[in-house]
């Protein structure tokens, strides 16, 4: 389990500050509502990482077969599984951020996830059963159930905060490693080379140079879509490390920085986030 470092600066201190002056509060309500809307921006790219599977299943159909694509594939479930306990454990964050976003605004959560116990038993499969990660998640979710039943004001939030806000990135490493390593470096790859074999293979029949050519613009066509999905997903990859990075910044900084100072400190990631938003979107 992520353990906290007794007498850490938190995010509270910032949370506090934030009652103090408009300036702050403001700059900690954008800071979590960009985090937020990334979080959700990801969804499309987790959703396609078992599409890709599929895709990949349907390379295997004949041309001119004319039989209709696959909508699944046992061979895909866990591919499948993974995607949907990224989806959830990104669901959960983006609630936590929310959340935040509530007591910077306004001194206390008005809404907040209700059904984050529920989200949290799916994430298995994306972050490992009884990892690092979907411990963080337990915790997160725990606090949103608490918030959700209890309507909690920010003096009540404080301990909870100071107990969960180092899991940010015990999360964010886990969806890294489902984007980068499982999605772009496993699935997007394979699906590529078995759509590869698949043009090669019909080219070295006894093709026309008018069919030739018809599926070299093809096979190029089906290139540059592959790649704008690992583009799209490296954007999520980069988001989400600014992501995490900013907020450990602000909770690393809570008691030391002066109400002045947090804007300076929170702008180049809420900017950051918002030039990489549309580029994770780009290709879904």
């Amino acid at each position: 389990m992520i353990s906290v470092r007794r007498g850490a600066p938190t995010v509270v201190g910032i949370l506090i500050l934030a009652a103090a002056g408009c300036t702050t509060s403001e700059s900690v309500t954008k800071f979590c509502a960009t985090a937020s809307t990334t979080l959700t921006a990801a969804g499309p790219v987790f959703s396609d990482m078992k599409q890709s599977c599929l895709r990949e299943v349907n390379s295997r159909i004949p041309f001119g077969s004319f039989q209709l694509p696959v909508q699944d594939d046992p061979g895909c479930a866990m591919i499948g599984a993974q995607a949907e306990g990224a989806q959830a454990a990104a669901k959960i964050l983006a609630d936590y951020f929310n959340a935040i976003n509530s007591v910077a605004s306004f001194g206390a959560v008005k809404t907040a996830s209700s059904d984050a116990k529920d989200l949290n038993t799916k994430t298995g499969p994306a972050v490992g059963a009884d990892s690092p990660g979907q411990k963080a998640l337990a915790s997160i979710a725990m606090f949103l159930a608490s918030t959700a039943a209890s309507g909690y004001r920010q003096e009540a939030l404080e301990k909870d905060l100071t107990g969960v806000s180092a899991n940010i990135s015990a999360v964010v490493d886990a969806l890294v490693v489902i984007v980068q390593r499982i999605y772009i470096g496993e699935q997007l790859k394979s699906e590529e080379q078995k759509l590869r074999i698949r043009y090669e293979d019909f080219a070295r029949g006894k093709s026309s140079p008018e069919v030739t050519l018809m599926l070299d613009d093809r096979w190029h066509a089906d290139e540059q879509a592959l790649e704008a999905k690992r583009a799209s997903a490296q954007s999520l990859v980069t988001a989400l490390q600014a992501l995490s990075k900013g907020f450990a910044e602000l909770a690393a900084n809570g008691h030391s920085l002066k109400a002045k100072d947090v804007p300076a400190l929170l702008a180049p990631y809420e900017t950051q986030l918002q030039a990489l938003i549309p580029q994770v979107q780009k290709a879904f």
